[in-house]
């Protein structure tokens, strides 16, 4: 009867079953959160472990069936791990690899013909969040001199019980779409140290009592319901199909650019509004406690994966990926970039971290190229930003207040085409759907993009030439 309403509610909304039930899950959260206010909040840490456990295993046999056992079977051999290597070298590399490879097996079962919501959907955030456990873990072994200043507020000292792993791991605010956070923070959340943080100048009675997170949980619900309500909304005029019809080749070039942005950009607001439910939920249950601001009100950006305003008025790359998907990001820059400083080259590490995105995210020939479009994105505007200071007349005119307003709805425009330009080949998943609708504007970004590190050398030489001194030079 469920999968009945499902059904009829996804028809109606012109979604696929998979996607309202993966929503529905979401909106789940907030009820589930509301209970553990209730009943939960100030109890013993393995009593929430097992509510976090108990609820999670639900929801994910309500959206992928028996699947549940790919997330068990996970964690159960990274526990192993932990109790037989954990702290070692060793360690790290078979749980990288496993994690990976597992994750893989996932994608393998998935028809790599276009994008479907299965267990590797949630699974590729359980292979995060193991792969830093583990190396959270490793770290706490290391004296603490040698640490730096994201891995000592990361590190755990003590093996973590498998109860305390399953809740880590099914907890439903970041189980199906992140956000992520490392056991240590997980924890502290449920052995209170967040209520006892909060509640420090109040009276004992109010020590016990749940945080006042309801108002700030809901405002964050109320985001992402706009932005899912923008995306299908806007999907009923913008569509992928639109892309392979005559009415679109006959388009101007100018026009059809003026598509891929608006199409592309209701799409990135699609992930928006989903990463905004999760952050609620996980702000109604008090994880998302990040301390207190100058004049003692509290801070819930702890489980910020988003930063919103920050988004709709960046122009540049670097502010955008600063701003989107904030915490895999940071993940990415914790796990993998940082890590590879014994390369000596950032470039090296960038293209690397890079790459394991790509495959994070699975097979489809759709992720490379758009991972490969956002490093050779990145690096133009790396170049830009050196010409601007080498170039007297760049530097003042990106300096003028006067020109201020007309350079950020240039650089906007920019970078929102950019950004929806990449996201054709993501969306698109495969060759055969976005090789199309790239010819069709001249292949546009690629041109730019990997044409100007040829104006870039160009400028650079000239630049130096006309700054060499007059003379004999030795």
């Amino acid at each position: 009867m469920l999968s009945n309403v499902v059904s009829a509610l996804a028809s109606q909304i012109g979604a696929s079953v998979q996607a309202i039930s993966f929503l529905l899950s979401l909106f789940i959260g907030y009820p589930l959160g509301f209970l553990h206010r209730a009943f939960i909040h100030g109890k013993h840490e393995n009593i929430h472990h097992l509510y976090f456990t108990l609820t999670g295993i639900a929801v994910y046999y309500f959206n992928f069936g028996l699947h549940f056992v790919h997330p068990l079977i996970n964690i159960i051999v990274i526990y192993v791990l932990l109790r037989v290597a954990g702290g070692s070298k060793i360690s790290v590399a078979f749980a990288f690899i496993f994690n990976s490879l597992y994750l893989m097996y996932g994608y393998l079962q998935i028809d790599q013909e276009g994008y479907a919501i299965t267990w590797s959907t949630p699974h590729c955030v359980l292979t995060l969040r193991l792969t830093a456990l583990v190396m959270d873990y490793y770290d706490g072994k290391k004296s603490q001199d040698k640490l730096s200043k994201d891995q000592k507020e990361n590190y755990i000292s003590d093996i973590p019980s498998l109860l305390a792993m399953c809740g880590h791991s099914f907890f439903i605010g970041g189980m199906l779409a992140g956000p992520q956070f490392g056991m240590r923070k997980y924890l502290a959340f449920t052995r209170g140290e967040f209520s006892a943080l909060m509640a420090k100048d109040a009276s004992k009675e109010m020590q016990n009592h749940p945080p006042a997170s309801v108002g700030p949980a809901l405002t964050r619900l109320s985001l992402g319901l706009f932005y899912i309500v923008l995306f299908q909304a806007g999907n009923i005029f913008f569509t992928d199909d639109f892309f392979y019809t005559p009415e679109y080749q006959d388009l101007r070039l100018l026009t059809k650019c003026a598509y891929i942005m608006v199409w592309g950009q209701l799409h990135f607001r699609k992930y928006v509004g989903i990463w905004l439910i999760c952050e609620g939920i996980c702000i109604l249950m008090g994880l998302s406690y990040n301390g207190k601001d100058e004049n003692g009100n509290i801070l819930w950006d702890g489980m910020t994966n988003v930063k919103l305003y920050q988004l709709e008025t960046c122009s540049t790359f670097k502010t955008a990926i600063e701003a989107f998907n904030h915490n895999t990001n940071n993940w990415m820059f914790r796990y993998i970039y940082k890590r590879l400083q014994f390369l000596g080259s950032r470039l090296i590490s960038q293209a690397v971290t890079l790459v394991y995105l790509a495959v994070w995210h699975g097979f489809a020939s759709g992720y490379y190229m758009n991972f490969f479009l956002e490093f050779i994105m990145v690096n133009t505007e790396n170049q830009i930003m050196v010409l601007e200071y080498k170039i007297p007349i760049l530097h003042e005119i990106n300096r003028s207040p006067t020109l201020q307003p007309f350079l950020w709805l240039v650089k906007k425009i920019l970078l929102s085409f950019s950004v929806s330009y990449a996201l054709v080949s993501f969306c698109m998943l495969t060759y055969d759907k976005f090789i199309p609708i790239y010819s069709s504007v001249g292949y546009a970004g690629h041109v730019i993009y990997l044409g100007f590190p040829i104006l870039y050398m160009f400028l650079t030489r000239v630049i130096l030439t006309s700054k060499k001194p007059a003379g004999k030079t030795s």
